[in-house]
Formats: structure tokens, C-alpha cells, sequence
């Protein structure tokens, strides 16, 4: 299998932690050694989120990827059942380690010795749409978007692309058109081609671009562009779980990309929509708090700012209601979603809906809102408690193994640390090179069409960025 992995010298000497200055809390009050290499959770103010007793209880992420890593120390009491569209059954289980780590950036547990993600008591749902070498069927991400809404999933995160889509838009325009229909809010990352812009238009969609642990944009990360909802997060560098084999259960790394920049957006949403925000209200929310960067105002490489959970959290506690005066106003008008009896998302259900409730280990016993299937199907089963769920094993850090040639055509640096040494990146990237080579190569592949050539040689398929 091809599998990218990428091992930093911060994960083992720590020099991620206490790196960003005032924007660094505390990590005293925490159970979990690792968040002080989590620099992208700290920057971003989940803490206060935490503080406050937001947790994003009773949420259910989607992670439409590779899988999760379904026994992984960090993830396994959030978990609840899935779908593998790649093997075309009910096990996402990560094969290929980029699930696992966009899984716990959003919602990996907290207080149980490892890391913590920005929505920690969040539910993550598995949608695997990916193999063992990031290729999907294009048709399998707006399936998998679907299978997430009819589902129960309140937000979606979608660390993957088309191939073109800079170009072209995305594939899954009317899988996305169906989520916020519905009252689901997707979150994507904008892509690594770090000279383009992300594709997207009007699409009811939270675009997401890269930025480093200065606050400067990632060398490597595309703009959001024309996207309706633009934001920025950390994707430089994130510590988080990984997957290395279905046997070790302790694996963390950190890897570079705007897949790593998507999931603490998503995170940061699953906390307003437990704190009782609506779809609308949350977007708005994310985007008016969000700290702006660039340009004054809104800019095509950053949207409306790097998001700012302390901000988005202020005024709210678990399960308020926001007041008029509590959002922002969206900078382009984005459609209600439409009432429903089936497929709606908690926080906001449409008359019709009724209360059901689903279970975790982390989460014994949250109701939420909405039915957890499409119309005529049965929900399946979360998957039974983890006997071992309550054991925690020492952080193990991956390793890599070898550095294979997956043929993508994505470049991009995939560190700015000189102090790093990078194995292998999830942006698809070339190794270090001098900056003169790395502009030659930029050039020239867009000389010779590179967009087009993707599209030959990954015709309509989804990839991870």
C-alpha cells in the first residue's frame, strides 16, 4: 500500500508546544500531555470552549476520508457506526492514517493522557471514501455525503478535493446543496496547490485554507477564493492521532496540509451546534468572531480570518440559545434549510422530527434531535463499549515507512520549520528544495497544463488534501 507519512522532530522534542505566545492557555487543568504539542487547538482558543463547559456534546461530526482508526485510544469512545464505501461495508476503518488524523483534530478525547480535539465529547462518524492510496469512485464523496446526512451528522468535514476543482469547482456540488438543505454544515479544505485558489463559488459550504503558527499562510495552501464562507486554520506541522497498523492503538504524528487546517473548523462548529446555535447562526458566528488576516476585511487567500473559537464562544453556554445580537451577519445570503421530517440535524430539527438517542462511551447518554436514518432504512447500531476504553496506553509516535512515489501532482512544501526533517507529507508535496527550484517547478507545471493533466490521470476522483 502507498501510504504518506510524515514524522517531525517536534513530535518527539516537544518544540511545538508554548510556541505562539499569548495565544497559548494553560494546559494545567488538562488530562492530556500531548495538547502541548497542539499548538493548532491552543492558537485557535478551544480551551475557553472547554472552560465554559462547550464540549460539543450530543454532535455528530462526519469524517468523510480514509476511515478512522475505530480502536484508537483517543478516538474509540467517541466513535459511532459508520460506512466504508470502499469495501462496501459498515467498517470505516482507516487503512491509510489521513482519517485518523483529521478524526482527532475535531473530536479526539479529552483528560485521558493523550491529545484533545476542539470538540472533544463531539461524536465521529466514519464515512470512508477513500482507499490505501487516497483514490476514491468521484461519485462516492456525494454518496458519502448523503449517507452522513441521512444519518444524523449535524457537521461534515471533507479533507479532500476533485481532481480540477481549482479549475472547474468541486465534484459534489449537489451532495453539499443536500447537507445544508437539510441543516447540515460541510466544512472543506481548500487544497494544496498553494498557487490557486480553492474552486468554490456559492456552494453552502465553509472553505478552509492553511495557516502556520504565526499566523502567516501556509506555503503550501490554496486561497479559498470566490468560496461563499471563507475561514482559516492552523495546517502547518498538527500534531494529532494517526493510524499505523490496526494493532497499535498509541500512534500520533504531525503532518502539514489544508485537510489538517478543515477539522478544527468543523470542531469549532460542532461546539456552537452543541451550545444551541443553529446551521445559520453558526456560520455566522465563525465567521464574524473570526480574527482577520491579510488584507482588512475579507480576501480571497483567507475568507473572513483565521477562526477564533475563544471569540465565537463568548456569551454562550452549553445548550444556550443565541440572541439576536449573538451573530454575525454572512457575507452573502445563504438558503434556510428546508424543514423536513427526515434527515435533519440536531439543535434545529424541523416539526416532524423526533428525539432519538445515541450512545458513546464518552457520551453515555445525549439526546439529540432528528432521526438517525434516511426514510425507510433502520439505523445501524453504535458499535458496543470498548472494553479497554477506560485503559490508557503510552503515546506511541509513528514512524515511517519508506517514501513512496504515489505519483500525486500536488506540490508544496510540507514544512516551514527548518528545525523539522520531513519523511513524507499528506499535501502530496515535494521534499525541501531550494525556492528557486520550487518556482521553476511551479512554472513549468503550469506550462504544461498540470490542471488538465490531473484531470487525465485522476478522472473524476476525490482525493485527500
Amino acid at each position: 500500500m502507498s501510504l504518506r507519512r510524515l514524522l517531525s522532530l517536534a513530535a518527539s522534542t516537544g518544540l511545538l508546544a508554548g510556541a505562539i505566545g499569548a495565544a497559548t492557555t494553560s494546559v494545567a487543568a488538562l488530562n492530556d500531555p500531548e495538547y502541548a504539542k497542539q499548538y493548532g487547538a491552543q492558537i485557535i482558543g478551544a480551551k475557553a470552549a472547554w472552560d465554559a463547559g462547550i464540549f460539543g456534546e450530543g454532535i455528530d461530526i462526519a469524517i468523510v476520508d480514509s476511515g478512522v482508526h475505530l480502536t484508537h485510544q483517543d478516538l474509540r469512545a467517541n466513535v459511532i457506526q459508520g460506512i466504508d464505501f470502499v469495501n462496501d461495508d459498515d467498517r470505516a476503518q482507516d487503512d491509510n492514517e489521513h482519517g485518523t488524523h483529521v478524526a482527532g483534530i475535531a473530536a479526539a478525547v479529552i483528560d485521558n493522557g493523550g491529545t484533545v480535539g476542539v470538540a472533544p465529547k463531539a461524536r465521529i462518524m466514519p464515512v470512508k471514501v477513500l482507499d490505501e492510496n487516497f483514490v476514491t469512485v468521484g461519485s462516492d464523496v456525494g454518496a458519502g455525503i448523503r449517507w452522513a446526512v441521512d444519518h444524523g451528522a449535524e457537521v461534515i468535514n471533507l479533507s479532500l478535493g476533485s481532481a480540477g476543482q481549482s479549475v472547474f469547482g468541486p465534484s459534489s456540488q449537489e451532495a453539499v446543496a443536500y447537507a445544508w438543505s437539510k441543516g447540515v454544515i460541510c466544512v472543506f479544505a481548500a487544497g494544496n496547490d498553494f498557487v490557486a485558489d480553492s474552486g468554490f463559488s456559492d456552494e453552502p459550504a465553509i472553505v478552509v485554507s492553511s495557516t502556520n503558527r504565526s499566523d502567516q499562510k501556509s506555503s503550501f495552501s490554496n486561497g479559498v477564493g470566490d468560496a461563499r464562507w471563507g475561514l482559516a486554520a492552523p495546517g502547518s506541522d498538527v500534531f494529532s492521532t494517526i493510524w499505523v497498523s490496526d494493532e497499535q492503538t498509541n500512534t500520533y504524528a504531525s503532518l502539514s496540509g489544508t485537510s489538517m487546517s478543515a477539522p478544527h473548523v468543523a470542531g469549532a462548529a460542532a461546539l456552537l451546534r452543541g451550545a444551541g446555535l443553529s446551521p445559520q447562526q453558526t456560520v455566522d458566528r465563525l465567521l464574524g468572531t473570526a480574527k482577520d488576516l491579510g488584507p482588512a476585511g475579507p480576501d480571497m487567500q483567507f475568507g473572513h480570518g483565521r477562526v477564533d473559537v475563544a471569540k465565537a464562544i463568548e456569551g454562550l453556554r452549553p445548550g444556550a440559545t443565541a440572541g439576536p445580537a449573538t451573530a454575525a451577519p454572512a457575507p452573502t445570503p445563504a438558503p434556510a434549510p428546508t424543514p423536513t421530517t427526515s434527515g435533519s440535524s440536531g439543535g434545529s430539527a424541523p416539526s416532524g422530527t423526533t428525539a432519538t438517542t445515541r450512545r458513546t462511551a464518552a457520551n453515555p447518554s445525549v439526546a439529540r434531535s432528528g432521526p438517525t436514518a434516511a426514510p425507510g432504512t433502520t439505523a445501524s447500531p453504535a458499535p458496543p463499549t470498548d472494553p479497554a476504553a477506560a485503559t490508557v496506553e503510552a503515546p506511541v509516535e509513528a514512524t515511517p515507512s519508506g517514501d513512496p512515489d504515489d505519483g500525486f501532482l500536488d506540490v508544496g512544501p510540507a514544512s516551514e520549520d527548518p528545525d523539522v526533517v520531513i519523511v513524507d507529507a499528506p499535501v502530496g508535496a515535494v521534499r525541501r528544495a531550494p525556492w528557486g527550484w520550487v518556482a521553476l517547478a511551479a512554472v513549468l507545471a503550469l506550462a504544461v497544463g498540470s490542471y488538465a493533466g490531473r484531470l487525465v490521470w485522476r478522472r473524476r476522483n476525490d482525493n485527500a488534501i
